[in-house]
Order: structure tokens, then C-alpha cells, then sequence
């Protein structure tokens, strides 16, 4: 064989192994992949476990809550009606300083007006005395009681009131004289005078405080502002819807937001209109007692009707506001409710069987049929 035909031949083994080789490495591929085991993949079903509640349907009490601020009844603002410099008194009058009915909280200085009021009384006096002669010639029968009248005229006291008149010749006599246009100027004076001391309307504490002894005082500035701690109201918007409620003179409890603390109070006042964005009406509960302090954000209970027969649950259960969550067969089904009545952290529904099964606590992602698992069951 000459060498040309060995090289084919070779050529030819080696071809035909690589095939086997090739058609082999297939084979042993496919048997692995055969013999190769598939995982198995556990699926595990999920189940909450959760707590439940078993209605039991009872009588329950409503009792409209609604909260408000409180106001002192009696309030007063207090300004000047006259002119001068402000003058300390026996007490500082500062936020927090108490005056008993009566006291003077303010004194303004006087001297310039009571020198005018001093001398509108002497005109008066001589007005009076140069009359007396005309009166003991001409009306004798009048004399003695004016001469009575300037015995007892001070002008360091009041005008006393003049003499009543006897007769129309008296009357013209005297008004002619410019008598009683005098004497009613002096005692519009008089008036007015009594504005320079600012007395306490009742026993109150002073809550606003604007001006200080020395300050210049002028008409209408407003000098602070005075409260009576004894007796407050609460205004508290009620739902149109329970008028038949709320009456004068029926009772109310009132407490602090914590309560902590409470008061007995009584409906005093009812607004009579409808409130139009909110469809409320205004009505104001009279209190008082201890610690009540104006400003306070108090709750007012005003109790209303009973409901027969219901069971009483936290609103964060509602679905939608008129569903619910019941479990039956450890899976969720939801069911309407009819609601009674809203309180402000629960609702009274009336169409729940005794004994059904509710959830305590609501569920994120909560769905009809979900499994559950009940973890105790109690009222």
C-alpha cells in the first residue's frame, strides 16, 4: 500500500472514531439528564391565627358624646370711658389677681375733672341762694324746704335731689332761674365722674392684663379682661338627628378627655337653628365645681334611649361602615351589618345571632374565605 492510500485510510478511522465519540458523549447527556432528580416543591398552606369574640346580644344605653371648650358664664372685657393717668391701687392688676365684687381694680387720676364737678356744684348753691330772697317774699309756703335743701348741700358729697315742687308758679319760678339745667349737669358729671374708679362686676380673676400704673389712659382702650371661676358653660354641637334628646334643664355628665376627672352639669341653653355645613345644634351645659378651668376641652354624655337587643363592637371591624368579618368553618365570611348606632370608637349592631363568631381585632388584608384559626373565644 503505497503511502498515498495510508493517508486516506487514517483519514477515514479518524473521522468515523470522532463520530462515535460525538454520538457517545449524546448518549451519556441524555441518560443524565434522565437519571437527573427533580426537586420537589412544598407548598404549605397559610393560616392566621386570630381571637375571636361571641356575640351575646344585651339592652344597651346610648349616651351622645361630644366634646367642647369651656367658657366662663360670666365674662367681662374691660375699657376706659374717660381720660387720664392710671393709678396704682391695693393690688396689682396682673393676669391671675382676684378681686371680691366691689373691689376697685383701677383709679384713674380725677384732679382736673372733680375740679370742674366742684365748680358746677358752687354755681349751683349760688344759683340756689340768690333765689332764697324772692322765695320767702313771693312763696313763703316753699321757702322752708329749700332752705332745708342749702343746709344740707356739700359739694364734697353728692347733689341731693331738689325739692319736689309744689306748685306750676314754683315750677316756672325755679326753671327760670336755670336751676335744674344746672342740677342735671352736675350729676351727668357726677356719672361720669364715678368712671375714673373701675370696680370688680363680681368676685372674678383677672385672665388679660394690658396696662400698667403711670400708662395715660384714653376713651375706649381696652384695660383687660375679668372671668367669674364659679360657674361655666360648655358649647357642644349635637346631630340634629337626636333633638329628642335634649331638653333645658336635663342633666349631663361631663369629664376631661383622660376621665380621669368629672362634673354633673345641666343643658341651660338650646340654639335654635340648624347649623348648615354640619347640620348640628348648639346647645351650652352649665357647670361648675373644682379645677374647672376656661379653655378646657371637656366630653359632654348626654344619655338618650336604650337599644332592646344588640352587641356593641369596635368600628375598626367595620368593612365599608355596614360590613363585617364572621368566622364560619375556620374561614372568614363577611356578612352586612345593621347599625344602630355610632359611639365614637365603636358601633351597636342589632342583626347579629347570639353566638356568633366575630374577630377581636381586625386583619390586614383581611378577604372572604380566608383560612383562620381561632384562638380563643370569649365575649
Amino acid at each position: 500500500m503505497n503511502k498515498k492510500n495510508s493517508d486516506i485510510l487514517r483519514a477515514i478511522i479518524g473521522f468515523g472514531l470522532g463520530l462515535i465519540l460525538i454520538f457517545g458523549a449524546m448518549k451519556f447527556s441524555e441518560k443524565l439528564k434522565k437519571n437527573k432528580a427533580k426537586p420537589k416543591i412544598k407548598v404549605e398552606k397559610q393560616v392566621n391565627k386570630v381571637y375571636t369574640q361571641l356575640v351575646s346580644n344585651e339592652a344597651i344605653p346610648i349616651v351622645i358624646q361630644e366634646k367642647g371648650s369651656l367658657e366662663a358664664l360670666k365674662k367681662v372685657e374691660l375699657y376706659s370711658e374717660v381720660q387720664g393717668i392710671l393709678k396704682a391701687g391695693n393690688k396689682l392688676f396682673k393676669e391671675g389677681q382676684t378681686y371680691a365684687e366691689s373691689d376697685i381694680m383701677f383709679s384713674i387720676d380725677d384732679g382736673e375733672f372733680r375740679a370742674s364737678l366742684v365748680s358746677q356744684k358752687s354755681i349751683l348753691y349760688n344759683l340756689i341762694t340768690q333765689i332764697m330772697p324772692d322765695l320767702k317774699l313771693d312763696y313763703p309756703d316753699v321757702f322752708s324746704k329749700w332752705d332745708e335743701y342749702l343746709r344740707e348741700f356739700d359739694i364734697k358729697r353728692s347733689t341731693p335731689t331738689l325739692p319736689p315742687f309744689t306748685t306750676e308758679k314754683e315750677k316756672f319760678f325755679i326753671n327760670s332761674k336755670n336751676i335744674v339745667t344746672t342740677y342735671y349737669n352736675i350729676k351727668n358729671l357726677e356719672e361720669r365722674h364715678r368712671k375714673y374708679n373701675i370696680s370688680a362686676p363680681f368676685y372674678g380673676i383677672v385672665t388679660e392684663a394690658f396696662v400698667n400704673p403711670g400708662a395715660l389712659i384714653r376713651p375706649g382702650q381696652k384695660l383687660g379682661t375679668i372671668l367669674s371661676p364659679s360657674v361655666y358653660e360648655l358649647a357642644v354641637s349635637v346631630n340634629e338627628s337626636y333633638k329628642q334628646f335634649i331638653k333645658v334643664g336635663k342633666a349631663v355628665q361631663v369629664h376631661n378627655l383622660e376621665r380621669t376627672k368629672s362634673w354633673q352639669g345641666k343643658i341651660a341653653r338650646i340654639d335654635g337653628t340648624v347649623n348648615r355645613a354640619t347640620q348640628g345644634i348648639q346647645i351650652y351645659v352649665q357647670l361648675s365645681g373644682k379645677d374647672l378651668k376656661e379653655g378646657m376641652f371637656l366630653v359632654a354624655d348626654i344619655a338618650g334611649k336604650s337599644i332592646p337587643s344588640g352587641y356593641e363592637i369596635s368600628r375598626k371591624l367595620l368593612v365599608g361602615n355596614n360590613q363585617l368579618y364572621t368566622v364560619v368553618d375556620n374561614k372568614l365570611k363577611l356578612i352586612d351589618a345593621e347599625i344602630a348606632f355610632f359611639k365614637e370608637q365603636s358601633a351597636v349592631i342589632t342583626n347579629l345571632p347570639d353566638g356568633t363568631v366575630l374577630l377581636q381585632n381586625a386583619i390586614p388584608g383581611a378577604y372572604e374565605g380566608m383560612m383562620v384559626e381561632e384562638a380563643t373565644a370569649t365575649k
